[in-house]
Order: C-alpha cells, then sequence, then structure tokens
C-alpha cells in the first residue's frame, strides 16, 4: 500500500547486535501478553497445519517438519477422515521431505466428496500434528455460503486478534486471503511507532531479501497461535499482494527493492519470494495465483494477480498524460483475457472477484492542504498504487459487464488498511469530471457523472473493501503528521466524516458535491475484517474489528452491506447476516493422539527450527527460541565430539531468534555438529564443512 502518509515513515534502525564470539543472535522478545516463542507439545510440527484451494473433490493440506537433524530425509504421514476422532477414514499416505523445501508438506488430497467437512492430521518421527478442518466446495445446487475476507497483516503492527475471532467460528466454507500475509520490511518499519510496545519484532530484523530471510519471516508468522488457529480450522484461498515480495512492486520491480543497494536483481528476489510462497501457502503449484474456484451454483470466486503477472511500473503523475493510455495494464494481456472468459462463462449466481487494490475510483485530493505546499494534484497522485493508476483497463472491464449484461459482480479488495464498500460505477463522481478519459466516453454526451447517488442507477456491480489484521490506518498513519495518536485520530475522523458527503460551498467549483457518492460505507480507522454471507437471493458484507494493541478475545460488528440479487447496489443492512445452521464439529485442540515415541531428547526451554544453508557457505543462519531465560552457549564439534570453536555465548531472554554466524574455520572438511548448551540439557545438529 502506499499513501502520502508513507512517505514520512519512520525507518528505525534495523539491526541489534548481542553480545557474542563470532556470531549475531537477533530476538523478536516475549509478547506483552507473555506467549512464549513457541509450544513444546507440537514437536516437531509447531507451526501447525494448514488447507487451501478446495474444489469439489480435492484440497491441498500443508504442515511442516522441525526435524532433529536437518541433513535427514524426513519420512511424514497423513490422513484424512470425516469426523475429527478419525473413526472413518477415507484416504492416508506416506511423502518425504527434506531441505530444499523447507522441510514444508503439501499434499493435493484427491477423490473427496463436494461440500463436505473433512478432518487431517500428519504423523512424523513419533509424533501427530495437531488435527486439522477443512471443506470442498459444492458441485451443484448450495443455498449458503459465508467466508471471511482478509489482508494484510503485519506481525509487527499488533496482535492477529481478528486471525482468533475467524477460528472461533465454525460455519465458513473458506478464508479468502487477498494478501499481504507477510511484510517484508525490517524491525521497526511499517508500525509508524504505535504499535512499539507490543513486542512483537521481525525476524530477521534487517528487510527480508535472500531464501533465508523470507523462510524464517513465514516460520515466525506461522508461529503465532492465531494465525496458527485460523489455518487450523478452514481452508485458505489466497494470493499475493506486494508485501508478500517488496512494498508497490510490478511485473519488473519495485519501490522497495533497490539493485544499486546491493539487494540483488528484482529477477533473483521475485523467484525466491514465490519459491517460499508456494513452499508455505496451501495453494497448488505449477499454475498461475489467478484461477477460479467454483461453489456450485451459488457462486465463482475468481481470483486475480493485479500485482506481478502484468502490472506495468506505477505513474505517479495524474498530469501524465501516459496514465491515460488505452493499452495500460494492471493485469497483463494474457490474464486480462483469461478474465474477460471467466465472468462470461460463469453461470453462478454471485461473480466473486478476489482482488488486491481498490477497484473504484478514489478520491481524496480534495482534502489537500496548500499551508503544507499540496495541491489537488499531488495529493491524488499518490493514491495511483490502485486502479486509479490503470484507468482506461478499470472502465474496459466495468463496460465488458454492462454490455454483456453480467449482473451480481461483487469484487473483493484488499490493500488498504481501511474499510469501504462502493457501487461500481463509470466516472462515478463531479471530480471524474477532470479525467482526460471522461470526454472520449460515450457516458460524456451527458455531461454528467455516470452514477445518480441518490437512485444509485449507473452501478454495475459492487466493491467490498476489507480491513487491514494489523497494518497501520489512516488514523496511525495520519498521528506521524499531527505528532500524537490522539490528534491522528481526530483528522483521520474528519477525512472519514467528508470523503463520502458533500463538501462545503468553500472549496471552489465542487462545493455541494461528494468527492465519493459512490461510497456506500466507509471506515478509516479500525482493524479486522468482513464477512461475506452469499444466498440466492442476496449477498451481505459484514464488518467485525478488534483491538490490536493487546490480547482480547472479544470483537465488534459495526455495519452490514448487502445486494439484492439483481440490483448491483448496495443498501445498509439492520443487522449481521444469519450463520449456517448446524456448522460441523472444529478442530480439537492438541496434537492427535498418538504414543509419541523417537523425538531426540533435547531441552524443553530451546528448539531449533531451521539451519541454511547447509553445507554451510560463508554466512549461515540458525533460527531457534528459547522459551526460558537463562544462558545459551553455541559451540561446534567435530565428529569424534571434540569442540572446535565457541560461537555463541550469553544470556538470552524467552523469545525467537535468527543466529548469524560465519563459516568456521577447521583443520578438515566433512562432518561437523552444531550443539546448543541450556542450563537444562542440550540439542546438536549435524552439518557438512567443504
Amino acid at each position: 500500500m502506499r499513501s502520502f502518509v508513507l512517505l514520512l515513515m519512520l525507518c528505525l534502525p534495523a539491526l541489534t547486535t548481542l553480545g557474542q564470539v563470532h556470531g549475531t543472535s537477533w530476538n523478536t522478545g516475549r509478547t506483552m501478553d507473555g506467549h512464549l516463542p513457541f509450544e513444546e507439545s507440537l514437536a516437531p510440527f509447531y507451526h501447525g497445519v494448514a488447507s487451501g484451494d478446495p474444489l469439489s473433490s480435492a484440497v491441498i493440506i500443508w504442515t511442516r517438519v522441525t526435524p532433529p537433524d536437518n541433513l535427514q530425509e524426513v519420512e511424514v504421514g497423513w490422513r484424512m477422515a470425516t469426523d475429527p476422532q478419525f473413526t472413518d477414514i477415507v484416504n492416508s499416505g506416506t511423502v518425504f521431505t527434506g531441505a530444499d523445501r523447507d522441510y514444508t508438506v503439501k499434499i493435493d488430497v484427491t477423490g473427496l466428496h463436494p461440500a463436505t467437512t473433512y478432518y487431517y492430521y500428519f504423523s512424523a518421527l513419533g509424533a501427530n500434528s495437531i488435527i486439522g478442518r477443512t471443506r470442498t466446495t459444492p458441485h451443484a445446487d448450495t443455498d449458503k455460503l459465508r467466508f471471511a475476507v482478509v489482508s494484510c497483516s503485519n506481525y509487527q503492527a499488533g496482535f492477529f486478534n481478528a486471525y482468533a475471532r475467524i477460528a472461533e467460528r465454525n460455519d465458513l466454507d473458506a478464508v479468502i486471503h487477498l494478501g499481504d500475509y507477510i511484510y517484508e520490511y525490517g524491525a521497526g518499519q511499517g508500525t509508524y511507532g504505535y504499535s512499539d510496545s507490543v513486542g512483537r519484532l521481525n525476524v530477521p530484523q534487517t528487510e527480508i531479501i535472500e531464501l533465508v530471510d523470507y523462510r524464517t519471516r513465514y516460520s515466525l508468522y506461522r508461529l503465532d497461535p492465531d494465525l496458527r488457529a485460523a489455518h487450523q480450522q478452514h481452508p485458505f484461498i489466497p494470493v499475493w499482494d506486494d508485501h508478500e515480495s517488496a512494498n508497490d512492486a510490478y511485473k519488473n520491480g519495485a519501490e522497495n527493492h533497490n539493485p544499486e543497494e546491493g539487494e540483488g536483481t528484482w529477477e533473483d528476489r521475485i523467484s525466491t519470494a514465490r519459491q517460499v510462497y508456494n513452499e508455505w501457502m496451501p495453494i497448488r503449484e505449477g499454475q498461475p495465483l489467478y484461477r477460479t474456484i467454483s461453489y456450485g451454483n451459488l457462486a465463482d470466486l475468481i481470483m486475480l494477480d493485479t500485482r506481478i503477472v502484468g502490472r506495468e511500473e506505477q505513474i505517479n503523475d495524474i498530469t501524465n498524460p501516459a496514465l491515460y493510455a488505452p493499452g495500460r495494464t494492471i493485469l497483463g494481456h494474457e490474464q486480462k483475457a483469461w478474465f474477460y472468459d471467466q465472468l462470461k462463462a460463469s453461470q453462478a449466481r454471485w461473480k466473486i472477484i478476489g482482488n488486491q487494490v481498490i477497484f473504484s475510483e478514489f478520491h481524496v485530493g480534495w482534502a489537500a492542504n496548500p499551508d503544507l505546499s499540496q495541491t489537488f494534484e499531488s495529493v491524488e497522485s499518490q493514491f495511483l498504487d490502485i486502479w486509479d493508476g490503470y484507468p482506461a483497463e478499470r472502465n474496459a472491464i466495468i463496460d465488458t459487464i454492462a454490455i454483456n449484461g453480467i449482473g451480481n459482480v461483487i469484487i473483493l479488495t484488499g490493500d488498504f488498511h481501511s474499510s469501504f464498500a462502493f457501487d461500481v460505477a463509470r466516472f462515478p463522481s463531479v471530480f471524474s469530471l477532470n479525467d482526460p478519459l471522461y470526454a472520449a466516453h460515450p457516458i460524456s454526451e451527458t455531461g454528467l457523472p455516470g452514477y445518480d447517488p441518490v437512485t444509485q442507477a449507473g452501478s454495475f456491480a459492487i466493491e467490498f473493501a476489507t480491513p487491514s489484521i494489523t497494518s497501520a490506518n489512516f488514523d496511525e498513519n495520519l498521528a506521524q503528521i499531527a505528532g500524537s495518536y490522539e490528534a491522528g485520530a481526530a483528522l483521520s475522523a474528519q477525512l472519514e466524516a467528508q470523503i463520502n458527503t458533500p463538501l462545503p460551498a468553500a472549496v471552489p467549483q465542487v462545493g455541494g458535491f461528494s468527492p465519493n457518492p459512490h461510497m456506500r460505507y466507509v471506515d478509516l480507522d479500525r482493524h479486522g475484517y468482513f464477512l461475506l454471507t452469499l444466498t440466492p437471493d442476496q449477498a451481505q458484507a459484514d464488518y467485525y474489528y478488534s483491538d490490536i494493541y493487546r490480547p482480547a478475545t472479544d470483537e465488534q460488528w459495526d455495519a452490514g452491506r448487502y445486494a439484492q440479487d439483481g440490483d448491483n447496489r448496495l443498501s445498509p443492512a439492520e443487522s449481521e447476516a444469519a450463520p449456517k445452521q448446524d456448522p460441523p464439529s472444529p478442530a480439537p485442540e492438541g496434537p492427535a493422539p498418538y504414543q509419541v515415541t523417537g523425538i531426540e531428547d533435547k531441552p524443553a526451554d530451546l528448539v531449533i527450527f531451521s539451519v541454511h544453508p547447509n553445507p554451510l557457505g560463508s554466512e549461515n543462519f540458525v533460527q531457534y527460541a528459547v522459551k526460558k531465560k537463562g544462558q545459551i552457549r553455541v559451540i561446534l564439534l567435530d565428529v569424534n565430539g571434540k569442540e572446535v570453536s565457541t560461537l555463541l555465548e550469553q544470556q538470552q531472554a524467552p523469545g525467537t531468534y535468527l543466529f548469524r554466524f560465519e563459516k568456521p574455520v577447521v583443520d578438515h572438511a566433512g562432518v561437523y555438529f552444531l550443539r546448543f548448551e541450556t542450563e537444562s540439557g542440550a540439542t546438536t545438529r549435524r552439518l557438512i564443512i567443504r
């Protein structure tokens, strides 16, 4: 996400060096609720389980094993049943995983029944994982669907309370994740100073660029108990946005990628980001991220990639004629042709489009402050990472929907860290008249915008934008300008009150007109998600919010907006949409019952998640977590158990760490052992030094 306040982002120191002999260890610390960095009882499946990309007869299931020896190939068994007690096992198998895919496991389970809830778990190294729950899609008629829609979960910006509330809902068909699942920033970056007290710093503390960086960041996220719970209880249907690689990414680069500063080529970085995304996310590999998932007669979910596959570089200047070029694309020509085919061919009642960035026109230039040397053009130009930066292609999509009579189109949007509900129309605002494309469009014959805010005539689709799980909203952003959170919240409240109501007459030439008349709901300040409930007669989005600065078990419903079948326009809901009746049982807590044998004898207060690379290179990394404060000693042993050198010796608090060390100088190449000693025991990893 890019906005004018992001230009004032605070860049905090990205590296904290702790005492060491030959290495550096980075720590997230204990969170303020006392959460410890790992749950010992889950070994070796510390990262839980996940499922995703459901079909009517198949679904992806996922886990990661943390092995006692990084060199071994790990055999992993899996089982799937129709009940959480596993009395009716429908499928099972065995696979192998290893360091080449970061010990992750992904199974495409086939031969399943439509619209059915299943339970699954994995076995390895004499232990079982927790039990996961998933659900296939309906094949034919269905009378109700429920989805949680989320995006923008910045680990260090706050607690993932919204994920915990989603995990508690038993009647969901899936969680639709619209991107920014992780953030690439270093410690303290992207939080704007108002989440420092939660104690959730990124690991590694630097911006992630290399393979080990991306793997470590995903590992950190998936150790979070709330995100782990959401994955355990529901299948995810994800797509990436920019922060899974770098901020404001496009096909050939990103605003936050700087080859001249030693960050390498964009081709290498996006290749690494894609590899790790495939390793850690429950999606099918070997196909584009844009895809359609059918939910029978009721809905087709058309997931788009508006970020990487085809997006041309952003033009951050509304006065640049190139911005309005007819061939300018955010989708790319191949994806756009596919998208049109999907829209025209769909026979489902609702056509749901999973989209990363705001599709509808968004006007905020009127709020420019001349005292800050701001103009309408300068402020509007800082909001062009969304579809406003690709207006000709947006107009072509709206025209395609209108000309072909494609009804009941719902656009789902993430990225913007705020809640919106829009009627989707051609040139809906008085500010549309400033658009050079307006004069060339047939609608200009009326001399008016193409939308009536009273009757809502001119709306051809609807759009729901989800708030962030934790990432900074307008109040948190504006606080950096205003000097305090209270002042930032007040400014944000003023903007929220004015953004879709008539402007005062003092505003030249537009007094009395609403800048965004098609905006039917707005909240700029709160974090959470929305539930999308579909029936044959109605589609409704309900917005739920929760705190992010403390662990919380409550949430608040704020508002709902709905569209009737065939209306293509939004109305306010008087109450929340009703849940499904008789939802399936949730997956139980804790690992599946099993005789636990064969797990390495290790200290109960330390676990090693990964060693990279192995064989060792010039620079090496170990991700580990400490559960109890105490002295940590890391030594290198030869194959006979003789101590070669001490790499780290220091007191460490509970937390997650990334230990970096240079390749040790040894007399002979071959097998060595990296030994972590604590006050209660030791654990060892086998290494190769060439």
